[in-house]
């Protein structure tokens, strides 16, 4: 593996691949959507980038190697002489996880083990550190297919999705990684006003006001890269400085929302202010039947109560009855789309559907309904 360039994967909940890739392409780095994520390469600041700019991901994997190995001696013997010290320090523990199909070594925990004690060889380390660094663990994920194993190293740390913001929620929220999706898949643009008449805690909105306002999604947190021991801070301070400088000031704000439960609606401002965006949002409480309809047209994107969250199915039909009436009424010229799991409930909205992309969602495939409103 050479120092200019690398295998790299960004790793995505399922449905969010297509706006990894466009995300991707825009800091001009090409790659291929797969199941799970896009492959693509880099040189270690395009690393360090990735995990500062992508939206949609969950991790960021160097490719570190691919090995064949139908025993754990040879598993042994090839995992102790690859390169871990590019990497990995003395001092920095390391978490293996492992998953196996169609292989003769199918023992996730011996094959941690294994792995593990290769690692301690070629960091000249006679055990694991007793007091590793703090935060100082290397993710190392392992899977084994047909005898073979791709071995990739984690250079994000934390979920992605951790942004530092979203510290209070309510039922069933959105990951800030399919918010920006969402965004994406419904084709809004920061020029455009965008409405979440079911607001919850923000996210959907948070998410686009960063967009809006060129912030980094990955500026208040750190990542596991820092504590390579090739890590050059002197370029990461560099990137950091570039990403605060391309910052606009807030614009005026055409991102609205509403939310009938006062509590909840006083965890998404709260959520807008760590963010540093609460000045572009117009949050108002109250049932979306009975508040106006923002300046538009623009988009509408929201996800909606299903299931047991709002009580038994007879309400819940009839409320997405009511939504659908109420744009028809009084949304002319809006487009957007919401994400359900259930399509039954959203053809109860009555408005006319089409499908899109099917994300997951709180365990569930949830599809994102698409509509144009005459």
């Amino acid at each position: 593996m050479s120092q200019s360039l690398y295998d790299l994967f960004a790793v995505t909940a399922p449905g969010c691949e297509a706006a990894c890739l466009a995300e991707l392409n825009a800091l001009g780095l090409p790659g291929l959507a797969q199941p799970g994520g896009v492959a693509f390469r880099g040189e270690l600041a395009d690393i360090y980038r990735a995990n500062l700019w992508l939206r949609t991901a969950a991790r960021v994997l160097v490719r570190f190697a691919e090995l064949r190995a139908t025993s754990f001696p040879e598993l042994y013997q090839k995992c102790v002489r690859l390169p871990w010290g590019r990497f990995v320090r003395p001092r920095t523990a390391v978490a293996v996880r492992v998953s196996c199909r169609r292989s003769r070594l199918m023992h996730t925990g011996r094959i941690t083990q294994t792995l593990g004690a290769a690692v301690d060889r070629a960091l000249g380390r006679e055990k694991p550190p007793a007091e590793p660094q703090p935060q100082a663990v290397q993710l190392v994920l392992v899977r084994f297919e047909e005898d073979r194993a791709l071995i990739s190293l984690d250079s994000s740390g934390e979920l992605l999705h951790r942004r530092g913001y979203r510290q209070e929620q309510g039922a069933a929220p959105l990951r800030e990684t399919l918010a920006a999706a969402l965004l994406h898949e419904v084709g809004w643009q920061p020029h455009l006003p965008l409405w979440d008449p079911m607001c919850g805690s923000g996210t959907l909105l948070i998410e686009a006001a960063l967009v809006a306002c060129r912030g980094a999604p990955g500026l208040q947190r750190g990542f596991a890269f820092e504590n390579w021991p090739r890590f050059r801070a002197g370029r990461w301070q560099v990137l950091l400085g570039q990403a605060q400088a391309a910052a606009m000031p807030s614009p005026s704000p055409t991102l609205y929302g509403s939310e009938r439960d006062a509590a909840l609606l006083a965890a998404a401002r709260r959520n807008a202010e760590r963010a540093g965006v609460a000045d572009v949002l117009a949050l108002h409480a109250g049932d979306f039947r009975d508040l106006p309809v923002p300046p538009g047209p623009g988009v509408v994107l929201c996800n909606p109560p299903y299931g047991l969250r709002i009580g038994e199915s007879r309400a819940l039909r009839a409320l997405f009855a009511d939504f659908g009436d109420f744009l028809r009424t009084r949304a002319p010229g809006w487009r957007g789309g919401f994400l359900l799991p259930d399509s039954d409930l959203a053809r109860a909205s009555g408005l006319a559907l089409r499908p899109g992309a099917v994300f997951a969602h709180g365990g569930l495939a949830a599809r994102l309904h698409l509509f144009s409103l005459s």
